[in-house]
């Protein structure tokens, strides 16, 4: 069983993926976490610090799953390839996670410039293969955080799409859409 601070994390994840930041109390994480409510104050001293600290530790989380592989040896399109369906895994596995961020990025805690520093400290990498990319002139002269908002941004929405039911994919149509994110940022 994870520990008791995995649990209230978890438990605020799902508790406002399913009702929103404004549907759950701490009382509520408390009961879904199976711990006391005090216990929540022992890790967190309030309902932000818990919401910020699951914000954060989420991104770690998905830069982690994100990068796991990554190889800057590897030719441009396997590292692509590598990311792309990292990112895809990942928001496959954590339908609670992306159903929450998409809570938080619309909440009042969201700030512009903290998030751009978690941005850069877990997503670096990330950036820079993108950058790279442009500078050599591999793709589209762009901004880098925009050419991953083409190549894998968008995956999360269509993340939420194949968990609602509303499309549903095989393995040669994860193929198209990976070949048709890569032909979205190649320079032409």
């Amino acid at each position: 069983m994870p520990d008791k601070r995995e649990r209230i994390l978890s438990s605020a994840e799902a508790l406002i993926a399913r009702r929103g930041f404004h549907g759950i109390s701490m009382q509520q994480v408390a009961k879904q976490a199976k711990v006391a409510t005090g216990t929540i104050y022992r890790y967190f001293a309030d309902k932000e610090t818990l919401l910020r600290c699951l914000h954060e530790e989420r991104l770690r989380g998905a830069s982690v799953a994100i990068l796991q592989g990554v190889n800057a040896e590897q030719p441009n399109y396997e590292q692509f390839c590598t990311l792309w369906f990292n990112t895809m895994h990942y928001l496959q596995a954590s339908p609670d996670g992306l159903c929450y961020r998409v809570q938080y990025e619309a909440s009042p805690l969201f700030n512009r410039e903290e998030e751009r520093k978690m941005d850069e400290r877990y997503f670096k990498p990330v950036h820079e293969f993108f950058e790279c990319g442009r500078i050599s002139g591999l793709f589209r002269d762009i901004p880098a955080e925009l050419l991953v908002f083409l190549a894998l941004e968008n995956l999360m929405l269509l993340t939420q799409k194949c968990t609602k039911g509303c499309i549903e994919l095989d393995d040669a149509m994860y193929q198209q859409l990976l070949d048709a994110s890569w032909n979205a940022i190649l320079k032409r």
